[in-house]
């Protein structure tokens, strides 16, 4: 792995002495060096892992340029002749503090923090996105095999919920469509909206929910309202209060 470095110095000599320190290092590489904050900050540069930084210099200090480069900062090497900054440089999370003029075996030993410290973030990201990308599987697994159970004045029946078309409510009486049936319970849609609200499940109108899976077709009508077509050609009207929820439901 390369570990790109930059660095601001504006004393030539400074810039030059970390460059050579650099290269006892094959698997460092200096992307660019710079003589003031304000150069830096102008410049076009990619992904940088670690940012080597003096302290004092003209008009703008190393402090200044954390402050505006862009989130998040790469890791952070102060590199400065005055030792009286190093509490400070470590409050600004500073990976270590080396006072010139740099000493090679003291370089060799920041280098080897610094690749440390990157296999660390990078074991960490990893472990982060594999975390991610299991609870994305498990939540897609709960939506495929999910079911609910509904209490009819018959019994409780079990409805999957990938074969739920939409929810209805009239009165007291809240009516669920299947693919060539309904079942009739007492609960109310707002039951049914708290139950399924982890689930592709919409409000489209006040009395009406619908499955997003199985709408195909959303067509205008008068006064912003739409026309929703299900997989088993079921219309059902959507109100412009629920309008953006069409982004959702038929995304582009």
């Amino acid at each position: 792995m390369t570990i790109r470095a930059l660095c601001v110095d504006d004393e030539p000599l400074a810039r030059q002495g970390l460059a050579l320190a650099l290269k006892q290092h094959p698997d460092f590489e200096l992307v660019a060096d710079y003589g003031s904050v304000e150069d830096a900050l102008a410049a076009v540069h990619g992904d940088i892992d670690v940012l080597f930084l003096d302290i004092e210099m003209p008009r703008q200090s190393g402090f200044d340029l954390l402050k505006v480069w862009p989130r998040p900062l790469p890791l952070v090497v102060f590199v400065t002749a005055y030792n009286q900054y190093a509490l400070k440089a470590f409050e600004e999370q500073a990976l270590d503090y080396v006072l010139k003029p740099i000493d090679h075996e003291r370089f060799a030993a920041v280098a080897d923090r610094i690749r440390s410290q990157l296999e660390k973030d990078r074991r960490e990201l990893e472990a982060d996105d594999l975390v991610a990308a299991v609870e994305s599987l498990k939540r897609k697994l709960a939506r495929k095999e999910a079911a609910i159970s509904v209490k009819t004045d018959e019994g409780y029946f079990r409805v999957e919920l990938q074969d739920l078309l939409y929810i209805e409510a009239a009165g007291d009486h809240t009516f669920l469509y299947l693919p060539g049936r309904h079942l009739i319970t007492r609960q109310t849609l707002k039951h049914y909206r708290d139950e399924l609200a982890d689930h592709d499940f919409h409000q489209v109108h006040k009395s009406v929910m619908v499955n997003a899976k199985h709408v195909v077709k959303a067509s205008p009508l008068k006064f912003s309202d739409y026309e929703l077509e299900l997989t088993d050609g079921t219309k059902v009207r959507m109100s412009r209060r629920y309008k953006p929820a069409l982004a959702t439901l038929l995304p582009s």
